[in-house]
């Protein structure tokens, strides 16, 4: 069966190939992992174990005896570290450039080579690699596409498996795309903090948004740097500003550096101006790791204030 998955049309479709019947997450995983590397051409997933149809395909992957089948007899290629690959991770092996910079391109996003092997590796250890050990008969417990059989129709029903197959498809399309495009935002953030980190006073590092993943990157600064960051300022959604505590650690990541005074803890608009001495704060939370007020030049003497009383 062909089961047409609509691109924009600028040149010829492509086929590719997986074997029919009940599927498993490797041989999905690698369908969508072609499609990332190809989203701007029309594709065509053919579902069969027919052979002559298999060789007239562009990619074959799970089925066939070729080179993305990792059934065939013999077949042992590894990782450097040791791991079996099967479908998804031969996919990922030699398409994940191609995907990582469509998804950067679609995102506008800006990425390197050395930027997109970084990538290509933490994705691979992170998720490709237990998919590939599960196929291979390892116990690995649960993954991000352990939900990929809960697709199967029930055993009362049709087994329409084709129509699942793309269902669930389409899904992990979408979650990988997402999964890479974090990972190219990560590696932009970490640049733009460790710049903002170099250029900042008095260990208040200014972020233009609350929702920029700084922590990590701010705690691996500060393990490398003598001159640290212990706290983070941001405009706040609802107005005015606010300001957060650095970590010690990422083990330690709901511990601070410094953190605000104890008598300032459960502030808020009415008790916080007397006991902070800072008119127009609005909010300390009782852990003591984020405060509030009106004006970044309160949050920052808010920030001051908390160094001060640790020395």
């Amino acid at each position: 069966m062909i089961i047409g998955v609509e691109k924009t049309r600028n040149n010829r479709p492509l086929t590719f190939g997986t074997h029919n019947g009940i599927f498993h997450c490797d041989e999905v995983i690698g369908i969508a992992i072609l499609e990332l590397a190809n989203m701007n051409t029309d594709a065509y997933v053919v579902r069969t174990r027919n052979k002559d149809v298999l060789n007239g395909l562009d990619v074959v992957i799970d089925v066939g005896g070729k080179k993305y089948d990792h059934h065939q007899a013999g077949f042992d290629q590894r990782r450097s570290t040791g791991e079996k690959y099967a479908s998804a991770g031969l996919i990922w092996r030699d398409f994940a450039e191609k995907a990582i910079k469509n998804v950067a391109i679609e995102g506008k996003m800006s990425i390197d080579d050395d930027e997109i092997s970084v990538v290509k590796g933490q994705i691979d250890k992170e998720i490709i690699i237990f998919v590939d050990m599960e196929d291979n008969g390892k116990e690995v417990g649960t993954h991000i596409f352990s939900f990929i059989p809960s697709f199967y129709p029930a055993w009362f029903q049709d087994p329409e498996y084709d129509e699942a197959f793309m269902k669930v498809e389409r899904i992990v399309f979408s979650i990988m795309r997402e999964i890479i495009k974090e990972k190219i935002v990560q590696i932009a953030t970490r640049k733009e903090i460790e710049k903002k980190c170099n250029s900042a006073n008095d260990g208040v590092l200014e972020i233009p948004v609350q929702t920029m993943p700084w922590q990590e990157s701010v705690v691996n600064f500060n393990e490398t740097h003598a001159q640290k960051i212990n706290f983070v300022i941001f405009p706040y959604p609802d107005g005015g500003w606010a300001a957060q505590c650095v970590p010690p650690s990422m083990e330690k990541k709901f511990e601070q550096r410094i953190p605000f005074p104890k008598k300032w803890a459960g502030g808020n608009e009415k008790t916080l101006p007397e006991v902070s001495g800072i008119s127009d704060a609005t909010f300390c939370h009782n852990g003591r790791f984020f405060v509030r007020a009106k004006t970044k030049e309160s949050v920052l003497k808010m920030c001051k204030i908390a160094s001060s009383e640790l020395l």
